[in-house]
């Protein structure tokens, strides 16, 4: 079963946008951690753009990144959106108010703390009615919205997977802990793109115990174990790199996502379809 990689976004330390990641990831650019770019809530009214949370932010601004390097209409494609942890702010907040008599929780604050309030506002970005999912799997998350996205694509319908987790507050951060924002969002379709293209290959399965795929920088691989979102890094260097490579994602119960990506270059009539 293969589905072909149209475009994608990026967030994080040191990588401000797709452009900025590639050459980083590519090894043609030295990588510094400075810092990370205020997310974009584009297509957001004021009003919505206010109270947007910057976990939304995030998955907005990759999104749309994605979606313009695949050059597609994001009202057609279906979305899932996958966090290992929501956002932890906003259910400090939350917490804190009801721990705190009299009980006064915010309208605003708790519509945002529901774990698809991205997905809204993604809805609200852009119009879209296509379907969405939003979804957890803790450290394995990106590999979970990965195999979701990988299962929804079909022949006439496109999906955006976007991943993301920023850290939690002070009180949160003895048992939960995430080192740096990051996001990510890869738009997947069935349809071969003009040109080259990146394709997976992919299958669901037994396996023996995976050893995780690595950033061979030091900084980037700290990112990496530091961000549930950060496990797409090995994909997204040899997408950069344009290497074909062979990626496993374990689970507790001994099952595996087995991604295969290669590449084909203009010219190619080669078409796949996913189920």
């Amino acid at each position: 079963m293969s589905v072909y990689i149209a475009g994608w976004g990026i967030l994080g330390p040191g990588l401000a946008d797709t452009r900025v990641a590639r050459a980083i990831l590519a090894g043609e650019k030295a990588y510094r951690d400075d810092g990370v770019r205020v997310p974009r809530a584009e297509g957001l009214s004021a009003n919505e753009a206010r109270r947007c949370p910057m976990s939304a932010r995030y998955a907005l601004d990759v999104g749309w990144q994605a979606v313009r390097a695949a050059g597609w209409d994001p009202k057609k494609a279906a979305t899932v959106l996958s966090s290992a942890s929501g956002d932890l702010e906003i259910a400090d907040k939350n917490c804190r108010a009801l721990a705190q008599p009299p009980i006064a929780l915010s309208p605003t604050v708790f519509h945002n703390s529901v774990h698809n309030a991205a997905g809204g506002y993604w809805g609200i970005a852009t119009g879209s009615l296509a379907p969405t999912t939003s979804l957890s799997a803790y450290d394995d998350s990106f590999a979970a919205g990965l195999l979701e996205a990988l299962t929804t694509v079909a022949p006439d319908q496109p999906c955006l997977l976007i991943a993301y987790d920023l850290p939690p507050p002070a009180a949160l951060a003895a048992v939960r802990k995430i080192t740096a924002p990051f996001a990510v969002a890869l738009a997947l379709t069935a349809d071969r793109p003009p040109g080259a293209c990146a394709r997976l290959s992919w299958r669901w399965g037994r396996c023996n115990p995976v050893t995780d795929a690595c950033m061979a920088e030091s900084a980037l691989e700290g990112l990496r174990v530091g961000n549930p979102a950060a496990r797409s890094l090995p994909l997204l260097r040899a997408l950069s790199a344009r290497q074909p490579e062979v990626f496993w994602w374990g689970d507790a119960d001994e099952g595996a996502l087995h991604v295969a990506l290669t590449f084909e270059e203009r010219g190619s009539t080669d078409r796949h379809h996913a189920p």
